[in-house]
């Protein structure tokens, strides 16, 4: 009972410094709950993601290999996602976006992996093969579809189809209103709309309209 206590009570410690962005910590508490508990795969995840937040990456791929082995298969995509984090970190975006399709092809009902995969699309340019995954992430059962939303809506802004961005980053903000990326975001594609409406000659009589 002892060790069990331990083991909760240094993971919520491991959990708290990666969700407050402390890399450094993290790596120090995941590296402390592991020498004495080396099974506990969720660890091993974390110390992966703190060390490619500090670019150390063969450290990192060989944390979340380890954690792979340790997950069970109904979870393991989660660490292949982390894989693809890694990658997309050092600037291999083919290479993240073919783990990122491994995730997927573990849990295809995750919208996380997708929403993964358009990201990285996009970063490399691959606009409209972004936009299907995201749509497709969009309809997913499970996983954080306000953000499938936001990142469709991201990829329409800079498709130029505004209109359709506006819908996609409105029905972000539906699920969570307090999502200020989307909030944020639909304002700026309200505004160019608005500025894009104005006639063009009273743009030319009144270029103050259009700014």
């Amino acid at each position: 009972m002892k060790t069990e206590t331990w083991i909760n009570g240094r993971w919520s410690r491991v959990r708290a410094s990666h969700r407050a962005d402390l890399p450094a910590l993290t790596v120090a508490r995941a590296e402390e709950l592991i020498e004495r508990h080396p099974e506990c795969g969720p660890a091993w995840r974390l110390l992966g993601s703190a060390l490619v937040a500090m670019a150390r990456y063969p450290e990192a791929a060989a944390a979340i290999h380890r954690a792979m082995a340790l997950c069970p298969s109904d979870m393991l995509w989660i660490p292949l996602a982390e894989m693809g984090h890694l990658h997309k970190a050092s600037g291999g975006y083919e290479t993240a976006a073919c783990w990122y399709r491994r995730a997927i092809d573990a849990a295809p009902d995750q919208a996380g992996a997708r929403i993964y995969l358009g990201g990285v699309l996009a970063l490399g340019g691959k606009l409209k093969e972004a936009e299907a995954v995201l749509r497709a992430a969009t309809r997913c059962a499970r996983g954080c579809r306000d953000e499938a939303y936001l990142n469709l809506g991201l990829v329409l802004r800079s498709l130029d189809r505004l209109d359709e961005a506006a819908e996609c980053l409105a029905t972000a903000l539906e699920m969570d209103p307090s999502y200020k990326p989307a909030r944020h975001a639909l304002r700026d594609v309200r505004q160019a709309l608005r500025g894009r409406r104005v006639p063009i000659t009273r743009r030319a009589r009144h270029p103050e309209a259009a700014a």
